[in-house]
């Protein structure tokens, strides 16, 4: 999970964050049935079903998600699936009443794939609410190499491995072996378009896009110290848009 795209969602707050997001859009309804969408070790499964919801992860099947996998309680696996190897969900189309993810779409190399098959899942007129990290932001969060959602040059990630910035899986590692891993992660790991991209592969399976970012941040304000500081002001054009290139982006859609 990327390291401040929601401070919020770290604490078990998804499912009050999706609620509050959707609460002038019908809202969620105890009982409704839930994808989570690159739920890993599936914890936001587990929250959801506690807040009274029919909840199934889905993931694809590699090697860190499945680490831990038989150490997962039984009532937990149960409800977490995996896609193929085309990326198709098991799951029968028209089946969820919502959809969401937290700081999964940065991972997402195939746009049109993965938004096709939630539209697919999804049933006419729910909704989907996607979180993950701005392309700008200044520290990316997986490679930790500033703006490397935007700049990826070898040179520069080498750089930034040179300097002794690693993340909590690369301590201990050379600089010429953080910097291949970074390279590489950089080229098949993370994925940041730009926002006019971003609604145009959403919109060519939903009938509504928008993004959502003041609503995320009103919705967080209590468990978020940046929402905690942006909230009061987060209404003013500048500010909303400064936190949705520089911080976070959320993408709310509605099928038709």
């Amino acid at each position: 999970m990327a390291i401040d795209t929601a401070e919020a969602l770290g604490n078990q707050a998804m499912a009050s964050t999706c609620q509050a997001v959707l609460a002038r859009r019908g809202g969620l309804v105890s009982g409704q049935r839930i994808l989570d969408f690159g739920c890993g070790s599936g914890r936001h499964v587990r929250e959801f079903s506690a807040a009274g919801y029919e909840v199934m992860g889905v993931d694809r099947p590699v090697e860190k998600v499945l680490a831990g996998w038989e150490e997962l309680p039984a009532e937990r696996k149960e409800k977490i699936y995996f896609s193929d190897a085309e990326g198709r969900f098991p799951f029968p189309s028209d089946f969820f009443d919502f959809c969401y993810s937290t700081s999964v779409f940065e991972h997402v190399m195939d746009y049109d794939k993965a938004i096709g098959e939630i539209a697919r899942v999804l049933k006419p007129g729910a909704w989907t609410l996607h979180i993950f990290p701005a392309r700008w932001r200044p520290v990316e969060p997986h490679i930790f190499t500033p703006f490397g959602g935007r700049f990826q040059q070898p040179a520069l990630i080498s750089l930034w491995a040179r300097l002794g910035i690693r993340n909590s899986f690369q301590r201990g590692l050379s600089a010429a072996e953080t910097a291949a891993q970074n390279v590489e992660y950089s080229r098949t790991g993370i994925n940041y378009p730009t926002r006019q991209v971003i609604s145009r592969s959403f919109g060519r399976y939903f009938a509504h896009v928008e993004f959502a970012e003041r609503a995320f941040v009103r919705a967080t304000r209590n468990v978020s110290r940046v929402s905690g500081l942006l909230g009061p002001v987060i209404s003013w054009p500048a500010v909303e848009s400064f936190y949705r290139g520089f911080h976070t982006r959320v993408v709310l859609a509605r099928k038709a």
